[in-house]
C-alpha cells in the first residue's frame, strides 16, 4: 500500500483529503481535471495516477483521484457511484457546449416570471429514467475520436450522437435569481476569467459581449437546481434540455459536484 491510514494534507492550491490511496480533491473553478492530475504526477512520481469522472473547467467540488496501481484498479467502483450536484441554470442562450464556456448559438427574449411559474413542473418532470444524448462537446469517443473533435472540424453530422440510458434519483429547485443585464455581464466575465486554459477564449469572450449587446432583455433567470443523478449524467444537458423544453434555451453557468457515492465536501475537504 502506498498509503496506509487517512490523513489530511494541503496541496497548494488543492486541498486534499487522503484515504489510503484514493484522494477526494476539492476541485476549484478554472482549473481541468488533468491540471489535478498533472500535480498528482509531480507529487507522486512514478506512481499510476487516474481520476473516477471528469469535471469541466466550470466545475467545482469532489474529484476522486486514485494513487498507485491497487487503487487504479479500482476506477469503476467510484465511477459507477451516484453523484450529486448543485448548478445554476441560466434561461435565454444556447450555446454549442451547454454551459458559458461555449459560443453562443442562440437566444431568446422571455419573461422572467413566466419561465419561473413554469421551471418548476418541468424540473419535476425529469425525475426518473432519461434517454439524454451526448453533448457534442464531451470526450465520448465515437469511431476512435472524442466527440468533440468531431465538432470542432465541422464534421459532428458524419457520426451519430450516442444516446446514455441514465437515471435521476432526485431533482429540486433551491433559488431562483432575476439577475440584469450589465451584472450578468459581469459574472459571465469574471467566470470565463478563471479559465486560464480555454482554447477558445477570445471567440468565447466576444460571442458573449456581442449577445449581450445585442440583446433587448434587461434582467435574466438563474435557477439553482439540486439533482442525485446515475453515472453518465451530463448536468450541461439537463440544462440544454430544460431551455429546449421552455422554448427559451438555458446552458448552466457554474456546477459544483457535492458528493461522489459516501464522498463529500466535508469539513476535511476545505475549499480554497
Amino acid at each position: 500500500m502506498l498509503l496506509c491510514q487517512t490523513v489530511m494534507i494541503i496541496f497548494s492550491p488543492w486541498y486534499i483529503l487522503i484515504m489510503d490511496e484514493v484522494l477526494v480533491v476539492n476541485k476549484p473553478l478554472g482549473v481541468t481535471s488533468f491540471d489535478v492530475i498533472r500535480d498528482l504526477k509531480r507529487r507522486f512520481p512514478g506512481e499510476k495516477i487516474g481520476h473516477a469522472g471528469t469535471l469541466d473547467p466550470l466545475a467545482s467540488g469532489v474529484l476522486i483521484c486514485l494513487v498507485g496501481k491497487d487503487a487504479t484498479k479500482r476506477q469503476s467502483e467510484f465511477m459507477d457511484c451516484d453523484k450529486e450536484y448543485e448548478f445554476d441554470v441560466l434561461f435565454g442562450f444556447e450555446t454549442d457546449t451547454y454551459d458559458i464556456l461555449g459560443l453562443v448559438k442562440g437566444r431568446a427574449f422571455y419573461v422572467c416570471e413566466d419561465i419561473e411559474s413554469k421551471v418548476g413542473s418541468f424540473v419535476k418532470g425529469l425525475k426518473g429514467d432519461l434517454d439524454q444524448p451526448v453533448p457534442a462537446f464531451s470526450a465520448v469517443k465515437v469511431k476512435g475520436r472524442e466527440l468533440y473533435r468531431w465538432y470542432l472540424d465541422g464534421k459532428i453530422n458524419e457520426v451519430e450522437i450516442p444516446i446514455k440510458q441514465v437515471h435521476i434519483d432526485s431533482i429540486d429547485i433551491k433559488n431562483v435569481e432575476k439577475i440584469s443585464k450589465e451584472d450578468l455581464r459581469l459574472k459571465i466575465n469574471s467566470l470565463l476569467e478563471t479559465v486560464k486554459s480555454g482554447f477558445r477564449q477570445n471567440m468565447v469572450f466576444e460571442s458573449w459581449k456581442k449577445t449581450l449587446d445585442e440583446s433587448k432583455q434587461d434582467s435574466f433567470l438563474i435557477v439553482r437546481i439540486q439533482a442525485v443523478v446515475s453515472k453518465g449524467t451530463y448536468v450541461r444537458a439537463i440544462a440544454y434540455k430544460l431551455g429546449t423544453d421552455l422554448k427559451t434555451g438555458a446552458c448552466t453557468l457554474t456546477i459544483k459536484r457535492t458528493r461522489v457515492g459516501k464522498y463529500t465536501l466535508d469539513e476535511k475537504a476545505l475549499p480554497i
